[in-house]
This record gives structure tokens, sequence and C-alpha cells, in this order.
């Protein structure tokens, strides 16, 4: 994919360049839909109909984590096949979880008076292995496993000789093995395990918007659309009607699978059109803006919102409206992330500033030859 066409190019009938204009946006829809899942006070209480959807969109705001994942797998894709190895792979990964990360679990540990070696399983994905998923942050330890797996993976990947029907036989696997374990494994760990599917699809269009020209045509768009309709049917039937889908904590498998591979491009797609294409183009812009404000530090983001959205209510309950509370809540937790995410990027732009100053005074030569290059 040619990353720097001009924005004259861009239509309806290239959606994967399409999510690739917009995918800050989308990361940040996801981010804030994650926000409400976990914070959101309802405030449509007097309005039977609002109050319904309202309800039904926070509890399936979980979503937000399937959408980012089915994202993350499209960038790995692109990632991988920049790094000149798999250190500098793991690198540029390790470099955007690890402080943001460590601050909140420091955070955390002084205020809740963790014991030391509490904080250790915390912070290593022991306890999310062996305790409780959800004991501290748990879509770093499964993203990190994801990480770690996706390089080994990518290899069989892209030496099978039809990358779909490849990627339908690890589907088949991965449900064949989830049945067999459905009565042992820790029910809580199907939240994670329901998750490998929509990262290994974005595996999939990650290599086939690299490698494949792609046409959107109406019928693509159509057949998103009713993907994404039955995504939010399904995920109405197993969250509010409590349905079981195919396999344990249906909630979060099939239902956000749908959503999650087609609401993305959905997501850009309006975007394009509110942008580009209607008199109101300046609403379109406005909001991809807001939203790709957000996708900027969108793990700062969840790092921090559970814990700090948590004291907020707590000490606004009783006195402030939910409206206030909702308010104050987005823009405490949107000041405490960006401190977060400008501390973690002065850190890792002050350790390549030495590093480059430490290989300048060790290795002269080859410094002198990199400055010559450059500027022939």
């Amino acid at each position: 994919m040619n990353t720097k066409e001009p924005a004259g190019m861009l239509s309806s009938k290239n959606g994967f360049l399409l999510l690739h204009r917009y995918r800050g946006a989308v990361m940040g829809f996801a981010a804030l839909w994650i926000l409400v899942f976990h914070l959101w006070l309802p405030i449509f209480g007097k309005y039977p109909g609002l109050s319904v959807m309202e309800n039904f969109l926070q509890r399936i705001g979980f979503c937000g984590v399937d959408i980012f994942l089915f994202l993350s797998g499209m960038g790995m894709v692109y990632s991988i096949d920049k790094s000149r190895n798999l250190l500098s792979f793991y690198y540029k990964r390790i470099r955007r979880i690890l402080l943001p990360f460590l601050l909140v679990a420091l955070i955390r540990c002084a205020l809740e008076h963790w014991p030391a070696v509490e904080f250790w399983k915390n912070i290593s994905g022991i306890n999310f292995y062996l305790k409780d998923m959800y004991a501290f942050l748990w879509f770093v330890p499964m993203i990190m496993t994801f990480y770690i797996l996706f390089p080994l993976y990518y290899r069989f990947l892209v030496r099978s000789s039809n990358k779909i029907i490849f990627t339908g036989c690890v589907l088949i696997l991965w449900l064949i093995w989830t049945l067999s374990v459905r009565m042992t494994l820790r029910e809580d760990l199907f939240g994670f395990t329901n998750r490998i599917p929509v990262f290994i699809l974005g595996i999939l269009a990650g290599w086939l918007s690299k490698n494949k020209e792609m046409i959107f045509d109406r019928l693509t768009w159509v057949f998103l659309v009713m993907m994404c309709i039955l995504g939010f049917y399904l995920s109405y039937l197993s969250n509010i009607g409590g349905m079981y889908i195919l396999v344990p904590v249906s909630n979060c498998c099939i239902p956000d699978i749908l959503i999650a591979v087609s609401l993305p491009f959905l997501i850009a797609g309006i975007l394009y059109l509110f942008s580009e294409k209607v008199p109101l183009g300046l609403v379109g812009k406005m909001a991809a803006g807001i939203l790709s404000f957000y996708g900027i530090f969108t793990f700062e983001f969840y790092c921090i919102q559970e814990w700090l959205g948590g004291q907020i209510i707590s000490k606004m309950r009783e006195e402030y409206s939910f409206w206030k509370i909702n308010i104050t809540v987005l823009v405490s937790v949107t000041a405490a992330a960006l401190i977060i995410y400008f501390i973690s990027k002065s850190f890792w732009n002050s350790i390549e500033r030495v590093t480059r100053a430490a290989k300048t005074v060790l290795f002269p030569t080859e410094s002198e030859g990199k400055e010559e290059r450059s500027i022939l």
C-alpha cells in the first residue's frame, strides 16, 4: 500500500487505504468506547428508547478491545516488514507499552499498598495466567503474548500458498481447541483466548492490504454493513439476552469479531464521506480530528482510565449530576493520559539521544560514513 498516495486519489473503492488514513481516528473511537464501558454513568434515564440504547452500547463497550486487536494485527504486518530484525521489532513493541504500564503499576502499588510479590506478579503477567485474568490491566499481558508469538505465526502465514485457506484452517484449529477445553480452562481466560481469532484476522487483513489490490465496490460495503448489523444483533442476544453462541464467554467472541472486522472500515468510510463528499465537510474533519487526537495516546488512556475514573466517581457521585461526572472523568483521564504519554515519549527520546551519542564516541568512523551517505 502506498501510504503517501495523494488525498485526491482516495476513494470509497479503496477500503484499506481509507482505513489506513483514518486508523488513528478508529483507534480513538475504540478508546472512547472502552472508557464508556468502564466509567460511563447513564444520563438518558428519562428517555426509555435512548436509555435502552445507552445501556446496550455501554454493556458492549469491551468490543473496543477487539477493534484494537484487529488493527494491531494489521499494524504488525507493516511493522515487522519495516524492522531490521526481531530485536528491533520487539524493541518497538516494548517501547510503546513498558513505561506507561509500569508508571500506572507504581502509582497503584504505592496508593493501594501492594506487597512487593503482588507487584511483581501483576506486572509480569503471572497473576494474569495463574490467578485472575483481570488482576491488573489485563490487555497488556494479552497483547504482549500476541506480540511474542506473532513473528512465528507470520512466518508460517507468509510461506503458505493460500493465505485465506491457511487462516481458515488456523481458526478451525482454534475452535476445536476451545471446545475441547471448555470444561477445564479457567472461565475468565476465555476472555483472552476468544480474542485470538480477531487478531489473526487482523494479520490476514494486514497482509492483504499490503500485497493485494482490494477493490471495495458497492456490494462490499453492503456486506460490511450487514456484517456489522449481525454483530450488534448477536451482541444484543448474548449480552442482554444471555444467549450462548458456540463457545464459553460467547458475548466476547463471534459478535465482537463481526463488529471489529466491519466497523473500522465503516467508520473510516463515514469519516471520508463527511470530510470530503458532503457540504458539511467541516463536521467530518472535526470528528476525525477529535478521534485522531485520542488515537495518539490510546494505550496511556486505557492504562489510567479505570483507576483514576473510579476515584473521581466515588468522590463526586453523591453531590454532582452524572453529566458533570462524565465530563470530569473524560477531561481528567485525558489530561492524565497525555502526561503519561509525554513522560514516556521524553524518556525514550532521551534514551535514543544517549545511545546515538555513545555510538558516535565508540564508532566515530561508522557515524561519519552514515552522515556522508545522508548528505549524498
